[in-house]
């Protein structure tokens, strides 16, 4: 319901006596809440909801309003206070408990019909026999294709409850040509894990994007996997993470350090301490490390780069991460809802606060080309200054400040492709060059393709029929780095992200530093 100014005294004042009032939602101690107060202020509640519903002027969808009001109330406390409705609990938990269920797909609606980008192996809908590049016309009695087909119209299709049935039409190449499958639902995780592959014999690579139920599980392989290969280093890769779980983030920290070490410890109002500690053996507490953060890694990102910093564990690499230092608790509600309150804060071992002030919170931060030098590359608070367990100067003020710094590039060169990119929509073109040479590309093995497929002029004139003209004004070293970008988003869509990576990192900044470190013989930690 769109909120207007006749009900914004409403809200407000709703807004005061939910203020008041939560607290009969909450298992809070006697002494925070004392019996007899509680149920002054739900009865308070009570009487205002019931004077609303039965002599308001105008008829009040009361539950949308209470729930308007309570969020409005929660993103006053602090940015990560928040209310989950009971309709969206379930989306909500879907990254945290790491998987849904539907049918295995990576989708794109292309020239407006559903086509499959990628089937995930051993999932629904491998099994049923869909193949990448096919094209679903229709699932159950939904068309999947038209002008007005939107995302929200493929996943309102295609997820349903587990162990239930979708029938789909699907064209394979063939005009006019169409045969049924039936898919039956299973759950379909989501990966943490995004990418893991050698960057040279001995240096290993693996990218989390995301802190959920099954990412401890998914890190642990994949480094052991990667050892099996020959691994002796390790890039971990936490940009653009935005956290989750502390017990994963503390999961992740545990397979670095040693049994005992401090990975953080949280502080409540009252100043009460709990201290987090590593304690079990890890598969990867040897061996050079480097973690890679920007300002897009926050929360439970940032717990693993300070432990690994403050343990003089490994190099810290980037630019300074978001600075989210605040622990959620999420408190179901009685209808099914949920509230997620701040209640406790992060600290590094060494003692620093995470969490940046709430008055840095700005968009600036947030988006590509706008970052304050001062965040990225200096410390906010010069007098905040921390130790590690070797001795080491750290900094306080939020967020992770790299041991060294990588600015945002700013080459031209980069910036021409960039924006060359967007303007030919070269991953969507890349899809549809993929997708009119499938069979070329079956022989092609992902090995094959890195070492020996090229970037020819006739690719090019694929990519740039409507801006040839752009692609002669180009420098060089320009001109390289755009087939390099084409080649990667192309064995993205072959094969997988991990390919697309490998491809890309040659021109990675902060890859290229990382490497840089891990092969100095001047860069040394100093032993605790």
């Amino acid at each position: 319901m769109k909120i207007n100014k006749i009900y914004f005294p409403i809200i407000l004042a709703l807004g005061v006596v939910a203020g008041i009032g939560l607290g009969m939602y909450f298992n809070f101690p006697n002494t925070l809440v004392p019996p007899q107060a509680s149920l002054e202020r739900e009865n308070k509640i009570k009487l205002v909801m019931s004077y609303i519903d039965n002599q308001y002027v105008d008829a009040v969808d009361t539950d949308s309003l209470l729930n308007q009001t309570i969020s409005e109330l929660l993103r006053k406390l602090d940015p990560h206070s928040a209310f989950i409705a009971a309709q969206d609990v379930a989306e909500s938990e879907e990254e945290v408990n790491g998987g849904f269920v539907g049918v295995g797909i990576e989708f794109r609606i292309f020239k407006d019909t559903l086509t499959v980008l990628k089937v995930m192996a051993d999932g629904p809908a491998a099994k049923a026999g869909v193949l990448a590049g096919d094209r679903i016309y229709r699932a159950n009695d939904n068309p999947m294709y038209g002008d007005s087909l939107h995302t929200n119209d493929v996943i309102a299709a295609l997820k349903g409850e587990e162990d239930t049935e979708v029938y789909i039409e699907i064209n394979r190449g063939q005009p006019r040509s169409y045969h049924a499958l039936t898919i039956t639902r299973g759950m379909v995780p989501i990966k943490s894990v995004s990418s893991q592959l050698m960057l040279d014999e001995r240096t290993a690579y693996v990218r989390l994007d995301r802190f959920a139920q099954t990412t401890a599980t998914e890190v642990k392989n994949a480094i052991t996997t990667l050892r099996q290969q020959g691994a002796e280093r390790l890039v971990f890769d936490l940009r653009d993470n935005p956290g989750g779980l502390l017990t994963m983030a503390n999961a992740v920290s545990d397979q670095f350090l040693a049994r005992g070490e401090l990975i953080v410890f949280t502080q409540n109002r009252e100043l009460d301490r709990v201290d987090y500690e590593a304690s079990r053996e890890g598969v990867f507490e040897n061996g050079d490390l480097v973690i890679l953060i920007d300002e897009g890694s926050a929360s439970a990102s940032e717990i693993v780069a300070g432990a690994v910093q403050d343990n003089d564990r490994g190099w810290i690499i980037g630019r300074r991460s978001f600075g989210k230092g605040l622990v959620q608790e999420e408190i179901p509600l009685p209808d099914g809802s949920k509230m997620r309150l701040t209640t406790r804060r992060y600290y590094t071992p060494s003692g620093r606060s995470i969490q940046k002030p709430f008055k840095d919170y700005d968009q600036r931060y947030l988006q590509n080309n706008g970052y304050h030098s001062s965040w990225e590359d200096s410390p906010q608070d010069s007098n905040a200054t921390y130790y590690t367990t070797g001795g080491r100067e750290v900094f306080g003020g939020g967020g992770i400040l790299p041991d060294v710094a990588v600015a945002i590039d700013t080459n031209r060169d980069a910036i021409v492709v960039y924006h060359l990119i967007n303007l030919a929509n070269i991953q969507g073109q890349a899809f549809a060059y993929v997708d009119g040479n499938r069979k070329e590309f079956s022989a092609i093995s992902q090995t094959e393709f890195e070492k020996s497929f090229e970037i020819t002029q006739d690719v090019l004139d694929y990519f740039f029929k409507d801006n040839v003209g752009r692609l002669e004004s180009l420098k060089p070293s320009a001109f390289e780095l755009l087939k390099l970008r084409i080649k990667a988003y192309l064995a993205y869509e072959l094969y997988n992200q991990s390919a697309y990576q490998k491809i890309y990192f040659k021109a990675d900044p902060l890859i290229n530093k990382a490497l840089e470190v891990l092969n100095s013989d001047t860069l040394l930690l100093p032993k605790p």
